[in-house]
C-alpha cells in the first residue's frame, strides 16, 4: 500500500530585522520540534528524518536558523539564545496542539533542553549533543564565543544540567563512539545527572559525529530499530503521563 504524503508546509516569520525560514510536515497531532546543528545544517538536509518521523506518525517544525538553509543573514551575528528565541519565535505561527518533544542535533541539543525548561514537553532525543557553559548562552557566535567554549571543560559550567537533573520524562540519546566533536565528558555527565529510569543513552560502534549519515549507510534494519526507538520516546508520554 502506498505511504501516506504530507506537504511541506513553509512559512516566513519575522524575527528581529531579518526573515526566519520555518516549515511544518507530516501529522498536525502530534508535534517534535526538529533543531538542526551548527556549520551548514538546515532543515532541508535533514528532510529524511522528517519522512521517516512523519511514516511513524509524527509531524515535525523546524526552523532555518539565522544564516542557514533559507534564512539570510550571517551566522556569525546568531548565538544559542537567539536560536531559542527563534523557535519560539515560530511556534507561534502553527496551530500546535500537541508538542511531544524535541529530536535535535548536535549544537542543537542545547537548544532543546533549554526549550525544555521554558516549554515542559515530555521527551528529548538527542543525537550527538553539545552542551556550552552558561557564560557562552548570549554571546554571538562572530564574538567571543568560540574562545570562552574552548576553555577546557567549560561545558561542565553550564545552565543545561540542572534542567537535566530535575527533567522526569523520556530521553534518548545517541552518539557515535568516535565522535570527535563532542567532548565525552558531556556523554558521562548526561549519564550520572539524569535519574536512571529517564535517560536512554545508546553509543554506536564505529560511527563519528554525524549519526544520521552514517545510519543511512549501513544496514537499513539498524537504522528503522533506531528510528522506532526515537517515536516511541517522543509518543509514549503523551499516551501514559
Amino acid at each position: 500500500m502506498e505511504k501516506e504524503k504530507w506537504d511541506l508546509i513553509v512559512r516566513k516569520v519575522a524575527v528581529s530585522d531579518y526573515m526566519l525560514h520555518t516549515s511544518y510536515f507530516g501529522p498536525e497531532d502530534q508535534t517534535v520540534l526538529l533543531i538542526h546543528g551548527g556549520g551548514s545544517s538546515s532543515s532541508s538536509k535533514i528532510h529524511p528524518l522528517r519522512i521517516d518521523l512523519a511514516e511513524r506518525g509524527i509531524g515535525t517544525l523546524a526552523v532555518d536558523h539565522l544564516g542557514h538553509g533559507k534564512t539570510a543573514g550571517n551566522i556569525k551575528n546568531s548565538s544559542l539564545m537567539m536560536r531559542v528565541e527563534e523557535v519560539l519565535s515560530a511556534i507561534k505561527e502553527y496551530p500546535i496542539v500537541n508538542i511531544l518533544g524535541t529530536v535535535s542535533m548536535s549544537m542543537g541539543g542545547h537548544i532543546a533542553i533549554k526549550l525544555q525548561e521554558i516549554l515542559a514537553f515530555n521527551a528529548l532525543v538527542l543525537i550527538a549533543p553539545a552542551v556550552y557553559t552558561t557564560s557562552a548562552y548570549p554571546v554571538p557566535f562572530g564574538q567571543g564565543f568560540t574562545n570562552i567554549i574552548r576553555q577546557p571543560d567549560s561545558w561542565d559550567k553550564s545552565h543545561i544540567w540542572p534542567i537535566l537533573e530535575k527533567f522526569e520524562g523520556e530521553m534518548l540519546v545517541i552518539i557515535g563512539e568516535h565522535d570527535e566533536v563532542i567532548p565525552h565528558g558531556i556523554i558521562d555527565k548526561m549519564k550520572r545527572i539524569t535519574k536512571p529510569e529517564v535517560a536512554k543513552i545508546i553509543i554506536l560502534k564505529d560511527v563519528d559525529h554525524f549519526v544520521m549519515t552514517r545510519l543511512r549507510e549501513g544496514d537499513k534494519r539498524h537504522l528503522d530499530s533506531l528510528l522506532d526507538l526515537m517515536s516511541s520516546t517522543l509518543i509514549t508520554p503523551s499516551v501514559n503521563p
